[in-house]
């Protein structure tokens, strides 16, 4: 494929994946304050922090899928379908396995959840169905989940994006009829993200079948033991990964459950809204670029990888800097006109301590698909699982020892995460690539300077303009941002990236 031929499919995952987020941005920035105001506060959060619970399922699932799909296009890319059906149906039958223990398992948790949650009275049948309902869900998506694959393979991430935009709105959808026609319930969260599975599911079935239809489920034929073996034996650092990030990013409402109140825990889970959605959005820019990396290090091609990590950075950095440094300016106007009524101060401050990591995250995340893509997830996993514990610990005893509440929670995580993003990830992303520790440095300092650009305008601005109303908010908004994309694409990019830029956009769009 041609460096142009690469660029167009780039730009287009791109555009697929902001669209993607802006349609997720739009249902949160509407639904969350209408399922706040129908349930009420204390029953919504349990929503969120259910699906955490649940999420904790992918600690033991990475360790046998978060790696077949490196494999698998590895082997497409040698020409070796077989091989690739091995690993595609080695992957299946031990998800089939696991499958059966977390039902196992659910039904225990489903039926002594108010043991382990803080959970009101009148809420248990509901929290009950919420979380058998969900599990039900992560169950059907482990054994269909191999139908996301051929997406992922041949580099159509802009296909896996529109399918996520479709099934959105048919979560959104099924839950605004299920709310006219009964009684407006939590339940129905989980009921409608389960009807918006199965919609993705048979449009992942089509994808398939378009895209790898060499790729075909037969057990009996191609699955090895062995082959398991491998896809652990790597994908069991992603495990460790994803425990790590358990510990940094989903575990801190259940510790407010258990150790604050449950109301607590409603204006934490209100307080990330907004910062998950920009880790949303960082998550799928990043992704973007991880499957081109793999093809380009499956045919050896190491300098190229390091020049695309290079620009990935610059792109993600550039992009991810207008929500992050608009955000830090502007939550509090955000919260008096999303949520009026609770707590704007803590909710502002919440979100602001949230958000400053991400100033220096935002454009190193896409190192992080190096280690995967080198296969060297050992050193990473293990680095942020000892963060992941330090930082729970330390929660633990400022929450025991200290007046601070949920303020231990949030200073911890943000100096956990500026810690370990400017002391390992650049370094170690560079190591796994035989290049000299500090080739990533200078494209991080362009993002970091790209997001204070943002906030410099941002507190300009409002210098001089009211925010008030949702007009003057989306007009601060327009204004920052293009003004900030404008003098980044000069600041953050070179010449020779502006002009590839604009060539892609005047072949995207008309009228450039």
């Amino acid at each position: 494929m041609s460096e142009i031929s690469n660029n167009r499919q780039i730009a287009r995952n791109l555009i697929f994946n902001s669209a993607s987020f802006v349609i997720n941005f739009f249902i949160s920035f509407f639904f969350t304050p209408y399922l706040i105001r129908v349930v009420g506060k204390e029953a919504y959060s349990f929503f969120p922090l259910i699906n955490n619970m649940i999420g904790y399922t992918s600690i033991i699932t990475t360790a046998v899928g978060s790696m077949a799909g490196r494999f698998i296009t590895m082997s497409i890319y040698k020409d070796d379908i077989e091989e690739a059906n091995r690993y595609l149906n080695s992957k299946w039958i031990a998800n089939l396995f696991l499958s059966v223990v977390f039902t196992l398992t659910g039904v225990v948790v489903v039926v002594f959840i108010d043991d382990i949650l803080t959970v009101p009275s009148y809420l248990l049948s509901d929290v009950r169905w919420l979380f058998g309902i969900g599990l039900f869900s992560i169950v059907l998506g482990m054994l269909t989940g191999y139908l996301g694959i051929p997406a992922y393979v041949r580099n159509r991430v802009d296909l896996s994006s529109s399918r996520n935009v479709m099934t959105n709105i048919i979560r959104i959808s099924s839950i605004f009829v299920l709310f006219a026609l009964f009684k407006p319930s939590i339940v129905y969260m989980s009921l409608s993200a389960l009807i918006a599975s199965i919609a993705g599911i048979i449009f992942n079935y089509n994808l398939k079948k378009k895209l790898l239809p060499e790729l075909t489920i037969s057990p009996r034929k191609y699955f090895k033991f062995s082959y398991v073996r491998t896809l652990v034996g790597s994908g069991i650092w992603n495990s460790v990964n994803s425990l790590s990030n358990t510990l940094l990013y989903q575990l801190d409402l259940f510790i407010t459950n258990i150790f604050i109140s449950a109301a607590a825990t409603g204006d934490y889970a209100i307080a990330k809204t907004a910062p998950n959605l920009i880790l949303q959005l960082l998550a799928m820019l990043s992704g973007t670029f991880v499957a081109h990396f793999n093809i380009l290090y499956a045919k050896g091609e190491i300098n190229t990888v390091v020049a695309e990590t290079r620009k990935s950075m610059v792109i993600v950095g550039m992009l991810i800097g207008l929500p992050i440094g608009f955000l830090a300016i502007f939550s509090d106007s955000f919260y008096n006109l999303w949520v009026p009524g609770q707590n704007t101060e803590t909710l502002y401050w919440l979100t602001v301590l949230t958000v400053v990591p991400m100033v220096l995250g935002g454009s190193i995340n896409p190192i992080f698909g190096l280690f995967t893509t080198t296969n060297k997830l050992k050193i990473p996993s293990l680095v942020v699982l000892i963060s992941g514990l330090l930082q729970t610990a330390v929660i633990v005893l400022l929450l025991k020892y200290t007046s601070l509440g949920i303020w231990a929670i949030a200073i911890t995580s943000l100096v956990q995460s500026v810690l370990r993003n400017s002391l390992f990830s650049p370094i170690y992303g560079a190591k796994v690539l035989n290049k000299p520790w500090h080739t990533f440095y200078p494209t991080i300092v362009r993002g970091v300077f790209g997001v204070c650009i943002v906030i410099l305008l941002g507190y300009t601005y409002r210098s001089f303009f009211m925010v008030d109303s949702w007009s003057t908010f989306f007009i601060a908004g327009l204004v920052v941002c293009s003004a900030s994309l404008l003098i980044n694409s000069y600041v953050m990019l070179t010449r020779a990236e502006r002009e590839r830029v604009f060539a892609i956009m005047a072949r995207k769009i008309p009228f450039v």
